[in-house]
Formats: structure tokens, C-alpha cells, sequence
């Protein structure tokens, strides 16, 4: 069996680190709304290097070095979470470490069953398929239950739209072995 995100996602590009922010956008418009990438990217706290900054046409918070880059994990849903109260959007964003997960394939399951969106964030390093220096978000497209493998939508630039991960694999990338633990973010209508 194989669950599916419906509607499907439509793939679109990040800008300069913008994975977390991009992968919500995905989000956002598979729901019917749209706020710029630039504007999420600001209200949620992104860090860049100071010479990549002019990348932006918004002031973007600067990075004291490239591990500083992009969002912070344990603080993007209470940033999104604000900016979807802001622009009045009934959407809600929740935040799990991997170590709060007991079952993350039940985790998965329960989510899109729900109806509701399931970002990953994970170390790249573990990872061959991403080329990325530190870390990645990407959204959770499909999950086939037989063979336990992700379809994850990446708006990476370089990456395809959609590769394919065992899980197991994602959730040993979340470890705080490689450097912080991370884990998902999970978006659903408002309560």
C-alpha cells in the first residue's frame, strides 16, 4: 500500500537556503495560498553569510559562518506559526524531534492519513543523494508501507523534484550524532 499527499505537491525552486522555507511554500501552495519565499524566509529567522546576503532582496539575519546558515529547527514552527496567524491562514505548524517519536513509521502513517503535510529535517552527511553541506528539509510525497521507502519532494535546485529513501535511513540522519538532532515538522489546519 502506498499513501499519497492529495492534492500533489507542485515542485518549486529554494532560493540561497532556503529548503525549510521552501518545503513549507510547497506546503502552503498545495493548500491554496501563496506568500512569498523571501517573506517566510524573513519572518522565520533565515541566517545567510553576509556575501551571499545580496542574493536577497529582503534584509536577511547574518550568519556568523556557513553551519549558522538557514533556519533554526527548534524554533521554525513558532516563527510559521506566527506568520500564518499574520496573513490569517488557518493552518497550524508542529514540531517533533526524532527522540520524541516512539514509531516513526506510525508517525508517518497517522499524519498523511490525516491529510496533513510532514516535513523532514536531516543531516546530509548519512545521506548519498544529498549533496548538501549540513542539513535538508524536504516534504514527505508518498510513503510505500510494503517496502517502508519515503518519496520525498527536495527543492533543491540541483536535486531531482522527487527521490526515494527507506526510512530508516532518514530518521538515523535525524541523530544529533551529526551535529544537532532534527526531526519533522508537521502541518495540519488549525485547532
Amino acid at each position: 500500500m502506498i499513501i499519497k499527499v492529495r492534492p500533489p505537491y507542485k515542485p518549486l525552486v529554494q532560493m540561497h537556503v532556503c529548503c525549510a522555507v521552501c518545503a513549507f511554500l510547497w506546503i502552503l501552495h498545495r493548500r491554496g495560498y501563496w506568500v512569498e519565499q523571501e517573506e517566510i524566509a524573513k519572518a522565520c529567522n533565515l541566517y545567510v553569510l553576509k556575501k551571499t546576503a545580496k542574493l536577497f532582496g529582503l534584509k536577511m539575519k547574518t550568519a556568523k559562518s556557513a553551519k549558522q546558515e538557514g533556519v533554526n529547527f527548534d524554533k521554525f514552527h513558532i516563527y510559521a506559526n506566527r506568520l500564518l496567524k499574520k496573513k490569517k491562514i488557518p493552518l497550524e505548524m508542529e514540531k517533533y524531534s526524532i527522540s520524541q517519536i516512539e514509531d516513526s513509521k506510525k508517525f508517518i502513517i497517522k499524519h498523511l492519513k490525516n491529510g496533513e503535510d510532514v516535513m523532514v529535517s536531516f543531516a546530509c552527511k548519512p545521506i548519498p543523494q544529498c549533496k548538501c553541506p549540513a542539513g535538508h528539509v524536504c516534504v514527505v510525497a508518498e510513503f510505500d508501507l510494503k517496502s517502508n521507502t519515503l518519496t520525498l519532494g527536495d527543492s533543491r535546485w540541483t536535486s531531482p523534484k522527487y527521490w526515494k529513501i527507506k526510512l530508516d535511513k532518514i530518521v538515523k540522519a535525524m541523530d544529533k550524532k551529526y551535529g544537532r538532532e532534527r526531526g519533522f515538522w508537521v502541518v495540519k489546519p488549525r485547532r
